[in-house]
């Protein structure tokens, strides 16, 4: 079965060969701009994080957990327009399949890095506020790394005693 050839935004005529030249002219002042031919890209919509998020080291500090119910914090905040909402564990769970101990854990790390502040509200729910964080960016050396148990040595390179 033949694939259809693809579509690299080039007219008939013209071929790899042929546009390459072009698009490096010494005389343009910076990017070429694209085709107006092509399709748009579409980025679509994204939750929006706080800034420096990964590059303070305070994503490391959290841990995968953590961080990842920090997210889908943001996302709520995001759908809701507001910095303060409410969510039960059930929801965070099923969104991040995390389970709701380490949920609760994961609540209480982010509030002792004061990046969310937590109400219990009745029934299963929290209301959640997302505080404004003051995350500096630091150095990749200067950030703190997570380190990780050394995996199992294979038996070939165990030195026979």
């Amino acid at each position: 079965m033949a694939s259809a050839p693809h579509d690299y935004g080039f007219s008939p005529q013209e071929t790899y060969a042929s546009a390459v030249p072009s698009w490096r002219k010494a005389s343009a002042p910076g990017p070429v701009p694209v085709s107006q031919r092509r399709q748009p890209v579409d980025i679509g919509p994204y939750t929006k994080i706080p800034n420096r998020f990964f590059g303070s080291g305070i994503a490391a500090r959290l841990g995968p957990s953590a961080g990842y119910i920090y997210l889908a914090l943001c996302e709520h905040a995001n759908r809701t327009s507001s910095m303060s909402f409410m969510a039960s564990d059930k929801a965070l769970a099923s969104e991040t399949t995390i389970a709701p101990r380490t949920i609760c854990n994961a609540r209480k790390k982010l509030a002792e890095e004061e990046l969310i502040f937590y109400e219990r509200a009745k029934g299963q729910s929290h209301v959640y506020t997302l505080l404004k964080p003051s995350l500096e960016w630091k150095p990749l050396k200067e950030r703190p790394r997570r380190t990780l148990n050394q995996r199992a040595i294979p038996a070939s390179r165990i030195q026979q005693v």
